[in-house]
């Protein structure tokens, strides 16, 4: 008896786990390399709050985990795209690339997770050139609207990695310059 529940553990825990693993297009990584994330770099470069909240749904949940802090729709796209805005006002700029660790989407392509890491860097009006300021992790839920690939979580925190972590992975996204 003892054997028969064992196998049936087994077979079970095969049939669960070992699902077949999502094969992702690069059609699908390539649209949303489009829709988002190049347009967030573009926003952070430019500091154009209008370019960075177009590229949030609004009804986006929005959680900082070293703040311990969630901000949901209109009040953090506005508080956000202040941000940006107060930087360009200084004379500032930022600048903002990604590794991708991890994509997985719905059977129909609408939903998308995911994971990966963020360099920020940034410079002040007498700084020639950006200078990074540090790495995080993101996590982020995606969803299709119109047609459009558009960030409907966002989480984060700092990280401790180094460039070379960073530039090892298979997909990073920066603007060229």
């Amino acid at each position: 008896m003892k054997h028969l529940i064992t196998l049936a553990l087994v077979l079970f825990a095969g049939t669960v786990f070992g699902q077949q693993q999502n094969q992702i297009s690069s059609t699908l990584l390539q649209s949303i390399e489009k829709d988002v994330w190049v347009p967030f770099m573009e926003a952070y470069n430019e500091s154009n709050s209008k370019k960075l909240k177009s590229i949030h749904s609004k009804d986006i949940v929005r959680v900082t985990v070293d703040h311990n802090q969630i901000e949901t729709g209109e009040a953090y796209l506005d508080h956000f795209g202040g941000f940006v805005e107060n930087v360009k006002e200084r004379g500032g700029q930022l600048g903002i690339a990604f590794a991708i660790l991890t994509t997985a989407t719905n059977e129909n392509g609408t939903l998308a997770h995911q994971t990966g890491y963020y360099r920020f860097s940034s410079k002040g009006p007498d700084d020639k050139a950006l200078k990074v300021q540090g790495y995080g992790h993101f996590n982020v839920g995606l969803k299709k609207e119109n047609g459009e690939w558009k960030i409907w979580l966002d989480s984060d925190a700092r990280t401790d990695i180094s460039h070379d972590d960073f530039n090892s992975q298979e997909i990073i996204y920066e603007l060229e310059g």
